[in-house]
């Protein structure tokens, strides 16, 4: 079976912070994920260089996640057409603002047999009426794309210095939610998976006003 290969869709702390334990697991489990992971990052100039060839060569986001190291299979990429080209596993993890401007170019690069998760917390409103974010990212890619959510009360500074934090992933099939904790779950970032991704995703967003 091939393997799965991984795209990360953002590159502000919590996605820097995810880097890391993705790109640990990947590294762990050859049998199953292709190691390199492509991290899409918005260019930026920090102190004269780009940010992707500052986080490349020193493997650390200095602007979002300074102090952090990444793990070396983790490459920043500031195409995101070229970073989710082929890509079977899609991990969102910008503001929520950015999707419909984004999509297009995934949906254009991924693989067909693509799945995605959101670490999106939020809700957004159209016409007056609110609306799910994973909801947001089905739409924009494709009704043949299962969309889950990973949710919790995390700091992505404690997530990063591998303090103890827990997460939910919601997720409507089985297989899926397994091969998503296996990326996720580590033994300091501990994953538990249900199958509400409604419910999973309004209690993370629920939270933060709550």
């Amino acid at each position: 079976m091939p393997k799965e290969k991984v795209c990360l869709v953002g590159s502000g702390n919590w996605g820097s912070a995810i880097a890391r334990i993705i790109g640990a697991n990947t590294a762990a489990h050859p049998e199953t994920f292709e190691c390199e992971i492509q991290m899409w990052v918005f260019e930026e100039v920090v102190g004269g260089k780009n940010l992707t060839e500052i986080i490349n060569t020193t493997h650390e986001n200095v602007k979002y996640l300074p102090g952090a190291k990444l793990p070396t299979n983790v490459v920043a990429n500031p195409s995101l057409a070229s970073a989710a080209s082929g890509a079977t596993m899609l991990i969102f993890v910008l503001p929520h603002q950015f999707l419909r401007r984004i999509c297009p170019d995934i949906l254009r690069s991924m693989a067909p047999r693509c799945k995605a998760i959101s670490l999106i917390k939020g809700i957004e409103f159209e016409a007056g009426r609110p609306k799910l974010i994973s909801s947001m990212i089905h739409e924009a890619l494709s009704a043949a794309v299962p969309v889950s959510v990973l949710m919790g009360a995390n700091v992505a500074s404690e997530v990063a210095k591998d303090e103890f934090c827990e997460a939910t992933i919601g997720c409507a099939d089985a297989a899926a939610a397994a091969a998503w904790c296996l990326l996720f779950d580590r033994p300091t970032f501990r994953i538990q998976t249900v199958d509400d991704v409604a419910g999973v995703e309004l209690c993370g967003a629920l939270k933060n006003v709550v």
